[in-house]
């Protein structure tokens, strides 16, 4: 679905209208429950956030060695001066070519929210392989997207299809692509992140842990 000059949905791509509506619909308790049952990074991780947008999630990781990276200068100029204090970087990246910062760099966790449903396969696709290139063994990456499915609430199914993304899947659909990268994926809808009925689809994708090394694991959070 193409936007038009005159769709509404062009609002949204205001960084501090995008924030302020976030805001309205409970984002920001969601993301910190997400940060707190999901992701729980501890100390000292080093994480990276795909599609960082105005930085929201790096709030929720006190203690964690952040790096976002972003397509949207725009937003990445809110989240630089937002969060500067915090030792937090913030790079500029849109997925399809190298990024020199990161050429070299491991993560513990690697996290894409609100990325995938916005990406055609082949790019979906080139997240989960460089999530696989960039964690370290033990580490995770972790998604989370709107998502379709036949046991939504109206109201999700309406918001779903009137989501900026083209590229909104089945649960099932998430979990082929992330398939062709790792083979340790487990899935969880979940249904209580907004003040809004929305359903959301949340993969976590392990990286074993090779001969000879030891990491604490992560596992993934309970579905609602």
């Amino acid at each position: 679905m193409t936007l038009t000059v005159c769709d509404p949905r062009r609002l949204l791509e205001m960084p501090r209208l995008y924030t302020w509506l976030m805001t309205a619909i409970g984002a920001d308790a969601g993301m910190r429950r997400f940060a707190r049952d999901i992701l729980r990074a501890r100390p000292g991780d080093r994480v990276l956030d795909l599609g960082c947008g105005p930085g929201r999630l790096c709030a929720h990781l006190p203690g964690a060695a952040y790096t976002g990276v972003d397509i949207d200068e725009t937003y990445l100029a809110q989240a630089r001066s937002r969060y500067a204090a915090s030792g937090a970087r913030f790079e500029h990246w849109d997925l399809s070519g190298d990024c020199p910062p990161l050429r070299a760099q491991t993560f513990d966790l690697i996290v894409a929210c609100g990325l995938l449903h916005h990406l055609p396969d082949p790019q979906a696709r080139g997240v989960f392989r460089f999530g696989g290139e960039h964690l370290r063994p033990g580490g995770r990456l972790v998604t989370l997207d709107c998502v379709a499915g036949e046991r939504q609430h109206p109201l999700s199914r309406l918001l779903v299809s009137l989501d900026r993304g083209r590229f909104v899947r089945a649960e099932r659909e998430y979990m082929d692509l992330a398939r062709g990268a790792f083979e340790q994926v487990e899935a969880s809808i979940h249904r209580d992140l907004l003040r809004i009925p929305y359903c959301h689809a949340v993969l976590v994708c392990a990286k074993p842990i090779a001969a000879g090394h030891s990491s604490v694991g992560h596992s993934a959070g309970e579905a609602s």
